[in-house]
């Protein structure tokens, strides 16, 4: 045992090694016959980039639909220079590289610096017992999801160490990946941090102006002024996407539970079916619930805890703020779930430092856990697995992670209890 504590580092390196090694293998042996998955929607667009030709097309032959900005697409103009295979491979590596990366901000963001190692190490796994599910389906997918979970840590953690502006820019880069992480600006206007909203809508429309350095002005003002209409025109909007039992977000979750979900033979019977309401009762009930949950974050604790520790509230705010990106996002599939993640780690590191007498707070832990789980195919099968997604499991466990985040941030802690 002292031996091996002496050389954890070197056996921490090793194991994430084979872990990449072991997933890239298994990955390009799927990959090749799904054509890439969602990669090869961005592959796809960069090549479009470098052939001058329009990259926002409804419902395209060659790939899905492209939503995310022109900067985005420029990056990818890079990886289209070479094989759609090793454009891949190196996606996936990035990808790879940015999840540890992220767990290595997580630390430096939420936890103490003389936590032991003993219990940082239950952290860890504890979080990803409850997340791994979700980082395979997006290193699998080849999906941005990842991207903005690093950009988002990575600015907040150069925002906590008082370099706002760094921060700022660097967070900003989330929004022009997918636009729910706006949702920080109120919150930042809110609690009086002016300097950190305007400094992030300022990068977010220098982003949408560089990729003109790169591919001309004129193209750029052509790709940008397309942009919103695409947006408003594409399938984002689409009822049956919205229906669609793989969409996690709280309107969908909400729609289905008052819906006859008659456009998927395997769809079950849904609880409120029967009492037909039209589409604004629909929308005015999530609008609520989005409000509700929204205002969550916003109600401060008491000032004698707040005053103890002001870090500790913003970074539980944070990973709430987090979940209600995925919640709030109108196309949330299984793999946006990846932004529980914040939530998983801090409320793991609460069990861990002596919390596990809390069984409300374990119990919401563990069932969110197994809400991202339960409608593993391998598990219950294909048929029961799509029935299960039409009753929202993600969104319930993202719900469930919420409860405890809040049940934290309203806990009695004292100064003396903050140090591990």
């Amino acid at each position: 045992m002292p031996a091996l504590y002496k050389h954890r580092k070197l056996i921490i390196i090793l194991i994430i090694l084979t872990a990449f090694v072991g997933s890239l293998g298994a990955h390009k042996a799927r990959g090749r016959i799904r054509n890439y998955a969602d990669f090869h929607c961005f592959y796809t667009t960069g090549k479009r980039i470098l052939n001058h030709e329009n990259i926002y097309i409804i419902k395209g032959r060659e790939t899905s639909e492209f939503r995310y900005a022109p900067i985005f697409a420029v990056g990818m103009s890079a990886l289209a220079l070479l094989n759609e295979d090793t454009a891949d491979t190196i996606w996936y590596s990035l990808n790879f590289l940015m999840v540890v990366l992220s767990f290595a901000l997580l630390k430096k963001l939420s936890i103490p610096e003389n936590i032991d190692f003993k219990s940082g190490l239950i952290v860890y796994l504890l979080t990803i017992l409850g997340s791994i599910r979700l980082i395979l389906h997006n290193l699998s997918g080849g999906q941005t999801n990842i991207l903005m979970l690093f950009s988002m840590l990575l600015g907040l953690y150069y925002i906590s160490k008082r370099r706002e502006a760094w921060g700022a820019c660097i967070f900003a880069l989330s929004i022009t990946i997918k636009y729910t992480p706006l949702i920080f600006i109120p919150y930042f206007i809110l609690r009086k941090k002016f300097k950190l909203a305007a400094i992030s809508l300022a990068a977010v429309m220098a982003y949408f102006i560089l990729p003109g350095l790169v591919i001309g002005m004129r193209t750029n003002f052509t790709y940008l002024k397309d942009l919103l209409p695409f947006l408003t025109q594409s399938t984002i909007f689409d009822k049956i996407t919205i229906l669609d039992p793989k969409n996690q977000s709280l309107l969908s979750a909400i729609q289905r539970l008052f819906t006859n979900c008659i456009e998927w033979f395997h769809a079950p019977p849904m609880p409120f079916a029967g009492l037909k309401l039209g589409p604004m009762p629909i929308y005015t009930i999530t609008l609520i619930a989005g409000i509700l949950l929204y205002l969550g974050i916003l109600i401060p604790p008491k000032k004698a805890y707040f005053g103890a520790n002001p870090t500790r509230y913003f970074n539980i705010d944070y990973a709430l703020l987090f979940i209600c990106v995925t919640l709030f996002n109108m196309n949330a599939w299984p793999a946006n779930y990846i932004l529980l993640t914040p939530g998983y780690f801090i409320v793991a590191y609460w069990v861990v430092k002596g919390h596990l007498k809390d069984k409300l707070l374990v119990t919401l832990l563990v069932g969110s856990w197994l809400l991202t789980i339960v409608t593993l195919k391998a598990l219950i099968g294909n048929d029961l697995s799509n029935k299960t997604l039409f009753y929202s499991p993600f969104t319930l466990s993202g719900l469930l992670i919420f409860w405890a985040l809040l049940r934290l941030k309203f806990a009695k802690i004292s100064p003396k209890q903050e140090r591990p």
